[in-house]
């Protein structure tokens, strides 16, 4: 039978153990590959580990409080205050196909992420329309509905894909 196990990453105690010692480490038997001649696993943990194995953290653990995101006199302090805003597209023009917008359904089952926003296209184009409002669509955005529609994120991905050409698109971003 064959048991998932986690890669180590470079935060992780076996990321500087040889390949014997990180199967024995989670519970394989003894390996009997070994390190090329050249490894260098004993320098990294001298370097970056302590002498039980785990890893040294080169700088202190830094805390955000990420409440004053949502409270409104977080704008005295000069943090992003979050805005809820609404964008129609229209598929019409060069770009009617592109709409320019690669999102995350799967970061929250509830609303679409902005991931990215592609040029050319009609979010690009809204954009630059909306530059001075300061309304543009930014990585990060969330949104909340599309065509009213705010059931899942799924939903709202299936309206964007199966409008055509000369639909309209209404957004509900917060961001």
């Amino acid at each position: 039978s064959s048991r998932f196990e986690p890669r180590p990453t470079r935060g992780s105690p076996s990321f500087f153990r040889s390949p014997a010692a990180q199967s024995a480490a989670m519970g394989a038997e003894q390996s009997l590959q070994q390190c090329k001649s050249d490894c260098k696993c004993e320098e990294l943990r001298s370097a970056y580990c302590e002498g039980n194995g785990d890893v040294v953290q080169d700088k202190a653990m830094e805390v955000v409080d990420v409440t004053s995101l949502m409270d409104p006199r977080s704008a005295e302090k000069g943090v992003r205050q979050t805005r809820q805003f609404n964008v129609e597209l229209i598929r019409i023009g060069d770009h009617w196909r592109t709409l320019g917008l690669l999102v995350s359904p799967d970061d929250n089952p509830e609303y679409l992420i902005v991931d990215d926003i592609w040029e050319p296209s009609l979010v690009s184009e809204w954009n630059v329309a909306n530059e001075s409002t300061g309304l543009e669509i930014k990585p990060g955005d969330i949104i909340m509905s599309v065509n009213g529609d705010s059931n899942s994120g799924e939903d709202m991905l299936a309206k964007i894909q199966a409008s055509g050409k000369g639909s309209t698109l209404k957004l509900c971003l917060q961001g």
